[in-house]
């Protein structure tokens, strides 16, 4: 079937066909109706690698992060394919599992792959190398999003880490906790921030935090929150609050607590960051939310207005976050 076919079946003109797939041209309600059903009925498919030689788009954007088996790039990931939809375009997603080798291997596949516009992850693995010099170089429009680094080249979205951290220390401190541990992996730019607004928030109330209390893991998810809280607690230092740099090392903190015979929040209070996991757990888990429908809807219209030639300044913005208190928190227990 082609699209003569297809606008011969709904009593249509190619051009009015031409823009209701391409969603270029305004088309009234009616039409479209009927060229969609027309398309429905014929099982149209556009040859997209044709269209592609032809066109000066070929509507079709990359997602590059760490993993998927994250549900805060989970999330993302199904936010930017959602927003791109709106505008037409399809999403190719790709993900590292942090090895350099990968993205390596998606910067020289991309400029191949008639790719309009790459949404890149802000984490370490992507920044390591060259990756976003490569792909700038041969004419793909590159916006950051999500992670705690930035490049001064790119446009970059981003929640505010130093702020979440600062957020929670706070909150911890109103609740008379002043010994507080934190759990993260050394190599990460968000754990860094967000311990540093933790810090931030215990100096404001002249403590010092103390290193005894910050536990490095190897590792992002439940597993590592799991080993790396029974590690702290080997250490036999007292401690009456427990962040987690996200979710998932949360969510593995509060299983190994309560597997070690400390109640949450009774004994330790427990806060994560992200928002994803936190609100199925038992108990239901503090945490800080980022608004990643925000930050995709903004990064995603910067990607198109790149693609579209715009030249302003590189643009970066962090976005606030919410802190939202559940269950696994407490005031303090008193001696």
């Amino acid at each position: 079937m082609t699209i003569r076919d297809v606008a011969r079946h709904a009593g249509v003109s190619v051009a009015t066909v031409s823009a209701v797939i391409n969603r270029n041209k305004p088309v009234s309600a009616p039409l479209r109706e009927r060229v969609e059903r027309a398309v429905a009925e014929l099982h149209y498919r556009p040859n997209l690698a044709a269209r592609a030689l032809h066109m000066p788009r070929a509507r079709t954007l990359a997602f590059l992060l760490p993993s998927v088996s994250n549900p805060f790039f989970s999330d993302m990931v199904m936010a930017v394919e959602a927003a791109a939809h709106e505008h037409g375009y399809g999403v190719f997603v790709g993900t590292s599992g942090g090895d350099p080798a990968k993205v390596a291997f998606y910067r020289d596949r991309i400029p191949a792959m008639a790719i309009d516009g790459v949404l890149v992850a802000m984490s370490w693995d992507m920044l390591s190398g060259d990756l976003i010099p490569a792909l700038r170089a041969h004419g793909v429009s590159v916006v950051g999003i999500g992670g705690s680094r930035s490049m001064p080249d790119i446009d970059c979205f981003s929640g505010d880490d130093v702020d979440a951290g600062r957020k929670v220390g706070r909150y911890l401190l109103a609740l008379g906790h002043r010994r507080i541990a934190f759990l993260g992996p050394a190599d990460s730019e968000a754990a860094a921030l967000r311990r540093q607004g933790l810090a931030e928030s215990l100096q404001e109330q002249g403590a010092e935090p103390d290193d005894a209390l910050w536990m490095q893991v190897r590792g992002h998810g439940e597993r590592q929150g799991y080993r790396g809280t029974e590690e702290l607690l080997a250490r036999n230092v007292h401690f009456s609050a427990l962040v987690g740099f996200n979710d998932l090392a949360a969510l593995g903190a509060l299983s190994a607590l309560e597997d070690q015979g400390f109640r949450v929040p009774e004994r330790i209070s427990v806060v994560g960051f992200g928002d994803t996991v936190s609100a199925f757990s038992r108990p239901k888990i503090t945490t800080v939310a980022y608004p990643k429908e925000a930050m995709v809807r903004s990064a995603l219209n910067r990607l198109l207005q790149r693609i579209e030639g715009s030249d302003d300044a590189p643009e970066l913005r962090r976005f606030p976050v919410e802190l939202r208190i559940r269950q696994s928190t407490r005031a303090a227990a008193t001696a």
